[in-house]
């Protein structure tokens, strides 16, 4: 009897388990369906789910009508540097509001989490003007510097900085460290696992980005691949299976960054710890 009611909890479990994952993937797998059926097929039925025959017509469209290569580039570059800019000042500024003293602190902390509620559709027009007053309009450099420091970025590093015994700092002092060589020595390799995570997470939204590219990408040798799909719209009509196909394709770094990574991510917020 118990061993039954044992048996019908973890059927329950598992069966749980696989509706969410299904309903989680579901949007994903939709997608790569529809990338691979004939134009005809796309509507066809009530989810229009499974094709009826494999049709490969939609990728070739994009790899021949379009510069898909030179758009994965951009959006390569501009979430490595955008993210590693991120990554580094968001280190050294947790390690300044983590382990410093001095006037203001405080009052200059709440102001960077203050940012992360502010909305960045917010803040487009006046960032657009700046940009534009420093000719950076249709340039990468309009889309990366304006983002270069993350006030969430900060705020992580530095709850994870706030779980690091202030003791190892203190003897490594006494020892004749100075902050650079406490930083290096200490507060990096204890901090990887956190800086692997947010690397992470920072990559993703900026792969993703696509308001921002949109307002200051005007070239279509520049574009990213988020902001190229609307390549596919003609006069108001969406070609569905070539977006679809770029949509694929576009997530395949992602996948393959998460699968060699998730271990360090795991990790990463396991350890970031909640300390105020």
């Amino acid at each position: 009897m118990i061993a039954n009611r044992k048996n019908l909890r973890l059927i329950t479990k598992h069966s749980f388990i696989i509706a969410v994952t299904f309903a989680a993937l579901f949007p994903f797998i939709w997608m790569a369906s529809i990338s691979v059926k004939p134009a005809n097929e796309v509507f066809e039925g009530a989810l229009g789910f499974l094709p009826k025959s494999i049709s490969w017509d939609g990728y070739l469209q994009v790899f021949e009508q379009t510069p898909f290569f030179t758009w994965a580039y951009n959006s390569l570059f501009i979430a490595i540097v955008q993210t590693i800019g991120q990554v580094v000042i968001a280190f050294f500024a947790a390690y300044a509001f983590s382990r410093f003293k001095f006037p203001g602190r405080d009052l200059l902390f709440y102001f960077v989490l203050a940012t992360m509620i502010i909305p960045v559709q917010a803040v487009m027009i006046p960032t657009f003007l700046t940009i534009n007053m420093f000719g950076w309009i249709n340039t990468f450099a309009g889309v990366i510097v304006p983002y270069l420091a993350s006030g969430y970025a900060i705020f992580l590093m530095r709850q994870f900085f706030l779980s690091i015994p202030h003791e190892l700092a203190s003897a490594a002092a006494i020892d004749g460290c100075g902050e650079l060589r406490i930083l290096w020595h200490i507060y990096l390799p204890a901090s990887m696992s956190a800086v692997a995570a947010l690397s992470i997470i920072l990559f993703v939204n900026h792969w993703n980005e696509f308001y921002w590219p949109l307002l200051v990408l005007t070239d279509e040798q520049k574009l990213t691949l988020p902001i190229a799909l609307v390549h596919f719209q003609n006069e108001g009509v969406m070609e569905w299976v070539p977006t679809m196909a770029v949509s694929t394709l576009s997530t395949i770094p992602v996948l393959i960054l998460f699968l060699f990574t998730q271990k360090k991510f795991v990790e990463g917020f396991a350890n970031s710890g909640l300390k105020g």
